[in-house]
């Protein structure tokens, strides 16, 4: 179940969960600070792998089981090391205070910390804007303004 949990806050990057206390953030903070940006990519790449395992998408994607398999892998390894070596003292803390809900949010964290370093590569950022080419801007303005937001800022307080 532990597992599950994990790999699925990994592979998702839903906003945190109400109630973390300074020791969830704390442990968010260590998985951050005590992972690489290869470590980062790696997880990026298991992510990748496993979502493309899917029945609708799998068709688009050409890795193999044994790569998938060989990331499953090394991402319990990474896994295992930031929580029983590089962040212990923070996760036995914010375990012990927030509940195991806490090792999942400080993933959540660290998954969209790794997603946002693959945005940042030009060649992802000029996919991710082609998005406009499909979109209504003008109608998409006129819901941010019925609910009283423009285009590009948060909503007020």
């Amino acid at each position: 179940m532990l597992t599950a949990a994990l790999a699925l806050s990994m592979a998702t990057s839903i906003a945190a969960a109400p109630g973390a206390s300074v020791y969830t953030d704390d442990l968010s903070r260590c998985l951050v600070d005590k992972t690489s940006k290869a470590d980062q990519t790696f997880l990026v790449k298991w992510v990748f792998a496993a979502v493309s395992a899917g029945a609708e998408v799998k068709a688009m994607s050409s890795i193999s089981q044994e790569q998938r398999t060989t990331y499953s892998i090394g991402v319990g390894k990474l896994m295992t090391r930031l929580l029983t070596v590089d962040c212990r003292p923070e996760a036995v803390k914010a375990i012990k205070y927030d509940g195991m809900q806490s090792i999942e949010t400080a993933f959540e964290l660290l998954g969209r910390v790794a997603m946002q370093g693959m945005m940042s590569d030009p060649a992802v950022a000029n996919e991710l804007g082609a998005l406009a080419k499909g979109a209504d801007l003008a109608e998409l303005a006129k819901v941010f303004a019925e609910a009283g937001v423009a285009p590009g800022l948060s909503a007020p307080k």
